[in-house]
Protein backbone atom coordinates (compact mmCIF):
# COMPACT_ATOMS: atom_id res chain seq x y z
CA UNK A 1 0.00 0.00 0.00
CA UNK A 2 1.14 3.53 -0.69
CA UNK A 3 0.71 6.71 1.33
CA UNK A 4 0.25 9.02 -1.64
CA UNK A 5 -2.36 11.75 -1.61
CA UNK A 6 -5.08 12.55 -4.11
CA UNK A 7 -8.54 11.34 -5.09
CA UNK A 8 -9.58 7.96 -3.79
CA UNK A 9 -11.00 6.91 -7.19
CA UNK A 10 -14.05 5.39 -5.52
CA UNK A 11 -12.04 3.21 -3.17
CA UNK A 12 -13.76 2.01 -0.01
CA UNK A 13 -12.55 3.89 3.07
CA UNK A 14 -11.63 2.03 6.23
CA UNK A 15 -10.32 3.61 9.41
CA UNK A 16 -7.11 2.62 11.16
CA UNK A 17 -9.10 2.47 14.41
CA UNK A 18 -11.19 -0.33 12.84
CA UNK A 19 -8.17 -2.61 12.40
CA UNK A 20 -9.04 -6.09 13.70
CA UNK A 21 -12.25 -4.87 15.32
CA UNK A 22 -15.68 -6.48 14.85
CA UNK A 23 -16.22 -6.86 11.07
CA UNK A 24 -19.98 -6.51 11.43
CA UNK A 25 -19.56 -3.13 13.10
CA UNK A 26 -17.36 -1.96 10.20
CA UNK A 27 -19.93 -3.25 7.70
CA UNK A 28 -22.77 -1.27 9.30
CA UNK A 29 -20.65 1.88 9.27
CA UNK A 30 -19.88 1.41 5.57
CA UNK A 31 -23.59 0.89 4.87
CA UNK A 32 -24.33 4.27 6.42
CA UNK A 33 -26.37 3.18 9.42
CA UNK A 34 -26.41 5.93 12.09
CA UNK A 35 -24.32 5.16 15.18
CA UNK A 36 -26.31 5.15 18.42
CA UNK A 37 -23.90 5.26 21.34
CA UNK A 38 -25.13 4.04 24.74
CA UNK A 39 -25.26 6.90 27.24
CA UNK A 40 -22.55 5.44 29.49
CA UNK A 41 -20.25 5.17 26.47
CA UNK A 42 -20.83 8.84 25.60
CA UNK A 43 -19.49 9.78 29.04
CA UNK A 44 -16.35 7.72 28.45
CA UNK A 45 -15.90 9.18 24.97
CA UNK A 46 -15.99 12.72 26.36
CA UNK A 47 -13.49 11.80 29.07
CA UNK A 48 -11.29 10.23 26.41
CA UNK A 49 -11.32 13.37 24.27
CA UNK A 50 -10.34 15.50 27.26
CA UNK A 51 -7.54 13.09 28.18
CA UNK A 52 -6.21 13.12 24.61
CA UNK A 53 -6.23 16.91 24.55
CA UNK A 54 -4.38 17.39 27.84
CA UNK A 55 -1.72 14.72 27.31
CA UNK A 56 -1.39 15.66 23.65
CA UNK A 57 -0.59 19.27 24.51
CA UNK A 58 2.21 18.11 26.82
CA UNK A 59 3.66 15.96 24.02
CA UNK A 60 3.44 18.90 21.61
CA UNK A 61 4.88 21.61 23.85
CA UNK A 62 7.49 19.60 25.74
CA UNK A 63 8.62 17.10 23.11
CA UNK A 64 7.75 18.71 19.76
CA UNK A 65 5.18 16.17 18.55
CA UNK A 66 2.60 16.92 15.87
CA UNK A 67 -0.96 16.08 16.96
CA UNK A 68 -3.83 14.50 15.04
CA UNK A 69 -1.77 13.95 11.88
CA UNK A 70 -4.01 12.71 9.07
CA UNK A 71 -2.72 9.66 7.20
CA UNK A 72 -3.88 7.59 4.22
CA UNK A 73 -2.65 4.23 2.98
CA UNK A 74 -4.07 3.38 -0.43
CA UNK A 75 -4.23 0.17 -2.47
CA UNK A 76 -6.01 0.29 -5.81
CA UNK A 77 -5.27 -3.41 -6.25
CA UNK A 78 -7.24 -4.29 -3.10
CA UNK A 79 -9.82 -1.60 -3.82
CA UNK A 80 -9.67 0.26 -0.51
CA UNK A 81 -7.73 2.76 1.52
CA UNK A 82 -7.10 3.20 5.23
CA UNK A 83 -7.54 6.60 6.86
CA UNK A 84 -6.44 7.61 10.32
CA UNK A 85 -5.39 10.40 12.65
CA UNK A 86 -2.23 9.69 14.59
CA UNK A 87 -2.61 11.03 18.13
CA UNK A 88 1.00 12.24 18.23
CA UNK A 89 3.94 11.76 15.87
CA UNK A 90 7.51 12.94 15.47
CA UNK A 91 10.06 10.26 14.62
CA UNK A 92 7.57 7.64 15.78
CA UNK A 93 3.81 7.52 16.47
CA UNK A 94 2.13 7.52 19.87
CA UNK A 95 -1.43 6.34 20.36
CA UNK A 96 -3.29 7.38 23.53
CA UNK A 97 -6.05 5.17 24.93
CA UNK A 98 -8.25 6.26 27.82
CA UNK A 99 -9.65 3.27 29.74
CA UNK A 100 -11.75 2.72 32.84
CA UNK A 101 -9.34 -0.07 33.78
CA UNK A 102 -5.80 -0.52 32.49
CA UNK A 103 -4.76 -3.72 30.66
CA UNK A 104 -1.70 -5.73 31.72
CA UNK A 105 -0.81 -6.06 28.03
CA UNK A 106 -1.97 -4.07 24.99
CA UNK A 107 -5.13 -5.11 23.17
CA UNK A 108 -4.64 -6.79 19.78
CA UNK A 109 -6.78 -4.26 17.90
CA UNK A 110 -4.91 -1.34 19.48
CA UNK A 111 -1.62 -2.87 18.35
CA UNK A 112 -3.13 -3.35 14.88
CA UNK A 113 -4.15 0.32 14.75
CA UNK A 114 -0.72 1.52 15.85
CA UNK A 115 0.81 -0.92 13.37
CA UNK A 116 -1.02 0.84 10.52
CA UNK A 117 0.52 4.13 11.67
CA UNK A 118 3.96 2.50 11.84
CA UNK A 119 3.55 1.26 8.27
CA UNK A 120 2.50 4.70 7.06
CA UNK A 121 5.30 6.50 8.94
CA UNK A 122 7.87 3.85 7.98
CA UNK A 123 8.85 3.74 11.65
CA UNK A 124 10.35 0.72 13.39
CA UNK A 125 8.45 1.16 16.64
CA UNK A 126 5.81 3.25 18.36
CA UNK A 127 4.08 3.55 21.71
CA UNK A 128 0.69 2.76 23.19
CA UNK A 129 -0.19 4.87 26.21
CA UNK A 130 -3.05 3.62 28.38
CA UNK A 131 -4.35 6.17 30.87
CA UNK A 132 -7.15 5.88 33.42
CA UNK A 133 -10.19 7.95 32.49
CA UNK A 134 -11.06 10.78 34.85
CA UNK A 135 -13.38 13.80 34.78
CA UNK A 136 -10.27 15.90 35.46
CA UNK A 137 -7.51 14.18 33.43
CA UNK A 138 -4.80 16.49 34.73
CA UNK A 139 -5.17 14.88 38.14
CA UNK A 140 -3.92 11.64 36.58
CA UNK A 141 -1.40 13.19 34.18
CA UNK A 142 0.31 15.34 36.83
CA UNK A 143 1.49 12.14 38.55
CA UNK A 144 3.18 10.74 35.41
CA UNK A 145 6.98 10.65 35.35
CA UNK A 146 8.22 11.99 31.98
CA UNK A 147 11.95 11.74 32.83
CA UNK A 148 12.50 8.59 30.73
CA UNK A 149 10.35 9.69 27.80
CA UNK A 150 9.04 8.05 25.66
CA UNK A 151 8.76 5.41 28.40
CA UNK A 152 6.39 7.00 30.91
CA UNK A 153 5.52 5.70 34.35
CA UNK A 154 2.94 6.55 36.97
CA UNK A 155 -0.14 5.36 38.82
CA UNK A 156 -3.16 4.83 36.58
CA UNK A 157 -0.89 4.80 33.51
CA UNK A 158 0.84 2.16 31.38
CA UNK A 159 3.15 2.55 28.38
CA UNK A 160 4.06 -0.16 25.86
CA UNK A 161 6.74 0.02 23.16
CA UNK A 162 5.41 -1.77 20.06
CA UNK A 163 7.62 -2.79 17.09
CA UNK A 164 6.30 -2.83 13.53
CA UNK A 165 4.86 -6.25 12.63
CA UNK A 166 4.49 -7.02 8.92
CA UNK A 167 2.50 -10.19 9.64
CA UNK A 168 0.00 -8.18 11.68
CA UNK A 169 -0.30 -5.64 8.87
CA UNK A 170 -1.08 -8.39 6.34
CA UNK A 171 -3.67 -9.79 8.74
CA UNK A 172 -5.26 -6.34 8.98
CA UNK A 173 -5.43 -6.02 5.19
CA UNK A 174 -6.96 -9.48 4.94
CA UNK A 175 -9.73 -8.58 7.36
CA UNK A 176 -10.50 -5.28 5.64
CA UNK A 177 -10.63 -7.05 2.28
CA UNK A 178 -13.05 -9.61 3.74
CA UNK A 179 -15.33 -6.82 4.98
CA UNK A 180 -15.08 -5.14 1.57
CA UNK A 181 -16.32 -8.33 -0.10
CA UNK A 182 -19.21 -8.60 2.36
CA UNK A 183 -20.08 -4.95 1.74
CA UNK A 184 -20.13 -5.46 -2.02
CA UNK A 185 -22.37 -8.52 -1.65
CA UNK A 186 -24.66 -6.76 0.82
CA UNK A 187 -24.31 -9.56 3.35
CA UNK A 188 -23.34 -8.63 6.94
CA UNK A 189 -20.36 -10.65 8.16
CA UNK A 190 -20.46 -12.52 11.44
CA UNK A 191 -19.99 -10.28 14.46
CA UNK A 192 -17.95 -10.81 17.60
CA UNK A 193 -20.98 -11.46 19.82
CA UNK A 194 -19.04 -10.86 23.04
CA UNK A 195 -18.58 -8.28 25.83
CA UNK A 196 -17.64 -5.58 23.28
CA UNK A 197 -21.24 -5.55 22.00
CA UNK A 198 -22.25 -3.54 25.10
CA UNK A 199 -20.18 -0.61 23.84
CA UNK A 200 -21.08 -0.80 20.15
CA UNK A 201 -23.02 2.03 18.45
CA UNK A 202 -24.66 -0.54 16.14
CA UNK A 203 -25.84 -2.88 18.88
CA UNK A 204 -29.42 -1.91 18.04
CA UNK A 205 -29.04 -3.62 14.64
CA UNK A 206 -27.68 -6.91 16.00
CA UNK A 207 -30.00 -6.92 19.02
CA UNK A 208 -33.20 -5.15 17.96
CA UNK A 209 -35.02 -6.52 21.03
CA UNK A 210 -32.34 -5.14 23.33
CA UNK A 211 -31.10 -8.53 24.49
Amino acid sequence: MTGNKGENDGLIEFYASEALTCPRRIYFRLKGYPPKWPEFVKVRLNQGVNTHNVLGEILRKRFGFELEKHMVLRSRRLGFEIHGRVDAIRNFPIEIKGKTSLPKSPYDYHMAQLNVYLRWAEAEYGYLYYIKLHDEPMRVIEKIDFSRFPILEGPNFRAFEIPYDDKLFRETLKQFYSVKRAYEKGRPPKGWNDYACRFCPYRYLCYPDGE
